[in-house]
């Protein structure tokens, strides 16, 4: 051979060794292991949700899905969610082919303004049962 570095000695030694072989590295607990890992991906997902949040704001869409999603009658409001999400899952499936973020901003601008639509018309109606834990309704 004329590589000595991969050769023994006659000792029985051998000549080099990789220097992250001679240092152990203490590793550390699971728990800051995981902690970092966790704080790493909470402030990706807050930087892409921040991108989003800036994308769709300024996006009329958004605004008459809002307007729409409130001001429907309460004998739609549960068809207006569903339109809401089919708009929303249709608009991703757009965003991914065509990068097109106008359902997007349609279908979650119905879903938001169906939210307050919700709680205050639908939460005040004692048929629905919707309501805080043990609160009695007087049907």
């Amino acid at each position: 051979m004329t590589d000595d570095a991969h050769t023994r000695d006659r000792g029985g030694t051998t000549c080099a060794a990789p220097l992250h072989a001679a240092q152990p590295a203490e590793r550390a607990p699971w728990y800051v292991r995981a902690l970092g890992a966790l704080r790493r991906g909470l402030g990706r997902f807050g930087r892409w949700l921040a991108a989003w949040c800036r994308r769709l704001a300024r996006s009329p869409y958004l605004w008459v899905g809002i307007v729409l999603g409130f001001g429907t009658s309460l004998f739609l409001w549960e068809s207006v969610l569903l339109l809401g999400m089919v708009l929303w899952l249709v608009g991703v499936w757009l965003w991914t082919s065509r990068g097109t973020s106008v359902l997007i901003a349609l279908g979650l601008g119905l879903v938001l303004g169906w939210l307050p639509m919700l709680f205050f018309f639908v939460n005040s109606l004692p048929h629905t049962m919707i309501g805080l834990p043990g609160v009695e309704y007087d049907l």
